[in-house]
């Protein structure tokens, strides 16, 4: 399996080249929500291994699962900031309103 702007489907250079920050963003949990738990963890190991390279204290495996979740969670962050460009006034209100009875 290969993480890569050329196989990742879809118009990735596009978005690239007219700033679709929310696009490649959504490519990206895309792919990685597609992974099953075996796929997940051999792609963890990988980049723990480049990771580990005794710099950090913990092992490779661990660290791949942290650059994953770091990962997933930048892409979401984008994502959502991308999103709020859309919303109305109204939008913003229910959403704090909705949190604030949470």
């Amino acid at each position: 399996m290969y993480v890569d702007p050329a196989n990742a489907g879809g118009p990735f250079f596009k978005y690239l080249i007219d700033g679709n920050e929310g696009g490649i963003a959504g490519r990206v949990l895309s792919f990685l929500g597609a992974l099953d738990e075996q796929q997940r963890d051999a792609v963890a190991e990988v980049i723990g291994g480049a990771l580990d390279h005794n710099t950090f204290v913990a092992g490779g495996r661990y660290l791949g699962k942290l650059w994953l979740r770091d990962a997933e969670t930048s892409a979401w962050h984008v994502l959502l900031a991308s999103r709020r460009t859309y919303e109305t006034e109204d939008d913003r209100n229910r959403f704090f309103e909705a949190w604030g009875n949470a």
